[in-house]
């Protein structure tokens, strides 16, 4: 019991519990100080007039996932310093990659390529339809390419950066691989399911969300179909970090998955009931088998399109670069 305590898994864990807490705590704090911009006119003119739609639309969801994030940031000090992570750049295991606007371009096309092809199969039978009352096309790429960038470099630096880094420290590559899978789909799990009513904002409304989040449990269907799609994408991204030794290719296909998603999202409307659809597809490109079978898809391409520039297995033992 004593080693696991002193494990990297046990304080990885640990970390991840006190930013999804911290976040819930913080949740309301941020809508509340969002209010407060609005009714004070900060938003009405400036460089913050731009979010001013996108505030006024936001519920209490919106930002309990961005305090998740600036509470993953506030923690991550204290969490380095309790780890023990030796000074010097060489311990995020990576290398110094050439290629890297080559790999992120590749990684970009294939996965938005991909994801919005099977949009378009979506629509064609009628399971989706275009939307009539969608921004110009120019807009809606604008609105999806900065969520798509800034997503990608954040959680991939986080995820197959720092904590793969971590991980690779007491595990081999394939069961880090498979630790690392696990845990990014649970992570990205911490949604809340659609449709879902939201209560006033209370001081406590973060952690009422947690309670629904965690209600989708008994969703078989749901489970299957999200959380089987969610391993697979971190496999994927996980897997072109160990072949290249860098993070420039899955934060290629990372931007472009949530590029694809977003676009799709705001260019096209459900047309039949989730319920018919499932587990095949969803309330969007993120849930739902066949999206699992594009994940691996792409996974397949970028393998055949590497092999000869990375021969070696991806599952070799990794070394550190000097």
């Amino acid at each position: 019991m004593q080693a696991f305590l002193r494990s990297d898994a046990f304080k990885i864990s640990t970390y991840v519990v006190a930013v999804v807490l911290l976040g819930a705590l913080l949740a309301p704090q941020l809508h509340a100080l969002a209010q407060w911009a609005l009714e004070s006119g900060k938003l009405d003119t400036g460089p913050l007039a731009s979010i001013k739609d996108s505030v006024e639309r936001a519920q209490i969801s919106r930002y309990f996932n961005r305090t998740v994030m600036v509470s993953a940031l506030l923690l991550a000090w204290p969490f380095i310093r309790w780890i023990g992570i030796e000074r010097g750049g060489s311990w995020l295991l990576l290398r110094k990659n050439p290629s890297r606007f080559a790999h992120f371009g590749m990684g970009f096309g294939i996965a938005a390529g991909t994801l919005l092809l099977l949009g378009g199969i979506y629509v064609a039978i009628d399971w989706y339809r275009m939307n009539d009352d969608a921004k110009p096309l120019y807009r809606m790429l604008l609105s999806s390419i900065g969520p798509g960038l800034s997503v990608a470099f954040l959680e991939e630096f986080l995820f197959r950066g720092v904590l793969f880094a971590l991980i690779l420290r007491t595990l081999r590559p394939m069961s880090g691989l498979i630790f690392l899978s696990v845990f990014f789909a649970i992570v990205h799990f911490l949604k809340p399911p659609d449709h879902l009513e939201f209560p006033p904002v209370a001081w406590d409304s973060g952690f009422w969300l947690l309670g629904k989040i965690f209600g989708q449990l008994g969703n078989v269907d749901f489970l299957l179909a999200e959380l089987i799609l969610l391993f697979c994408v971190g496999w994927v991204l996980g897997w072109a970090r160990l072949k290249t030794g860098s993070l420039w290719l899955s934060i290629g296909l990372h931007a472009g998955w949530v590029f694809g998603i977003k676009l799709f999202s705001s260019a096209t409307r459900k047309a039949v009931a989730i319920d018919a659809m499932l587990p095949w597809a969803g309330p969007n490109l993120r849930v739902g088998f066949n999206s699992v079978i594009v994940v691996c898809l792409c996974g397949i391409i970028v393998w055949f399109l590497i092999r000869r520039r990375y021969p070696e297995s991806a599952f070799a033992p990794v070394e550190r670069e000097h």
